[in-house]
């Protein structure tokens, strides 16, 4: 399950391999994804979360006052993927 904050990397579509952050999670599970500049915070994404892949970066949304901002972490992370078992 997927939260607000969490940094993902897409798996599928036009946007494949493609970072972004988890804005919002709606009720039917769907995901709000926002990078910045492709899709701006006010206008995120709404992707499958079958088609985005966790990665273990956080990212705290109260403090991203921008889209410049948004773009800057994402930018300065080196996310991972998580330890399959």
């Amino acid at each position: 399950m997927l939260k607000r904050g969490q940094v993902v990397r897409s798996a599928a579509g036009h946007d494949k391999d493609s970072f972004y952050v988890v804005v919002r999670v709606e009720a039917d599970g769907y995901c709000a994804i926002a990078d910045g500049k492709r899709r701006k915070l006010e206008r995120p994404k709404r992707k499958n979360p079958r088609h985005l892949r966790p990665t273990r970066e956080w990212v705290e949304l109260t403090d991203i006052a921008s889209d410049r901002a948004l773009r800057r972490l994402l930018r300065g992370l080196r996310p991972q993927e998580p330890e399959q078992e």
